[in-house]
């Protein structure tokens, strides 16, 4: 019989971390961000959790500020924008090397969007990053081919990275910083801690694989083929991790 990867951490939860992506795993993926909006009963599970375990935190593409408004659960601690940024105690802390990018973030985000405009996609400025989001676009192939030959030009030209996520164009300062060294920040912070899990959606998720003890992808019919290749464990969508951190909140 193979082994159960989340018996340890059931065993010893004050020792263990659980770490989450927010839209497409605690949330479902919906048209509008601003639409999304994590289940009440998962929110519960997740305020029995932290009672539980060494570590809570969500490490979210969200600025983490706009994270902690989903996940309003006392205890949880935040990163948001793919690793950039830090909340602890309500004051937001920016990586190394972030705060010099900020302004050419916002003159990237205010080149795109006429350019998104057109196609019917929008730009959402994070701050630390931005996003394209093509999913209301009328005809997103269409919009992809104009971004790449239009948009990703002019983010290569003002020096920063930019990588394809779920409906969405991702533009960041090139720095070495992503959800896998924040996590590995968080884990740092928190020497008792002996284990961790983390789960996600998405490409940007597979860094943060990399360096946790247990990765389970959330599926969906737009994940990144790599996300189930890299995983130790695969759940249904939001509702099937809700029912595994439900068994967490539940063991011992």
């Amino acid at each position: 019989m193979a082994t159960d990867p989340l018996a340890p951490f059931r065993l010893d939860p004050a020792s263990s971390a659980i770490l989450l992506d927010v839209d497409g795993t605690l949330a479902p993926i919906v048209d509008h961000p601003d639409l999304s909006a994590v289940l009440p009963a998962t929110l519960e599970v997740i305020e029995r959790l932290v009672e539980r375990y060494g570590l809570v935190a969500c490490v979210s593409g969200r600025a983490a500020v706009d994270a902690a408004r989903l996940v309003p659960v006392a205890g949880v601690r935040f990163v948001g924008n793919h690793g950039l940024e830090l909340l602890e105690d309500d004051v937001l802390h920016h990586a190394p090397g972030v705060e010099e990018w900020l302004p050419t973030v916002a003159s990237a985000a205010r080149a795109i969007a006429p350019i998104a405009a057109e196609v019917g996609a929008w730009v959402e400025d994070k701050g630390a990053t931005l996003s394209v989001h093509l999913r209301e676009a009328p005809d997103p192939t269409r919009a992809h081919e104009v971004l790449v030959t239009r948009a990703v030009p002019l983010i290569t030209a003002a020096g920063l990275g930019w990588r394809w996520g779920r409906m969405t164009l991702e533009a960041r300062p090139p720095l070495e910083q992503d959800k896998g060294t924040a996590v590995q920040h968080l884990l740092a912070e928190h020497p008792t801690i002996v284990r961790s899990l983390y789960a996600g959606d998405d490409q940007t998720d597979l860094d943060a694989f990399a360096v946790v003890d247990v990765a389970i992808a959330v599926a969906s019919d737009e994940a990144p083929a790599a996300l189930g290749s890299a995983a130790v464990l695969t759940v249904d969508g939001p509702p099937g991790l809700a029912r595994l951190l439900e068994s967490l909140a539940n063991s011992g």
